[in-house]
């Protein structure tokens, strides 16, 4: 990716977060989560794990936000087809984050109540 392309990507994100409630949520999450890990001394392959999960919440709210962009400028008035395609999209990050929560349980949870 050139530097412009970078700055367009880079761009987009700032846009979503701006825009979206949903993304700064996801977004303060995504910093408890990686203080989290800090703190409690997650191993190398938990890192792994806990990335992912973060990065594929970040891309399906990213691809959310998108969908719902182009669905509002392609239906510009109240449609039922409009409002499936934001359904399966809203699905799309309400399983990535299911996932993400499964994930962060199963890494963290253990490792809190040890220092209980």
């Amino acid at each position: 990716m050139d530097k412009i392309g970078f700055r367009h990507a880079i761009r987009g994100i700032f846009t979503a977060v701006k825009l979206e409630r949903n993304m700064k949520i996801h977004f303060v999450a995504m910093l408890l989560v990686l203080f989290t890990g800090l703190w409690l001394n997650v191993t190398v392959i938990e890192w792994l794990f806990l990335l992912i999960a973060i990065a594929m919440v970040l891309v399906a709210e990213l691809l959310n936000t998108s969908i719902e962009i182009i669905t509002d400028q392609i239906f510009t008035e109240r449609h039922d087809v409009a409002k499936q395609i934001k359904d399966i999209s809203a699905g799309a990050v309400l399983i990535a984050s299911i996932f993400a929560l499964i994930i962060g349980i199963i890494i963290f949870v253990p490792r809190i109540i040890s220092l209980l």
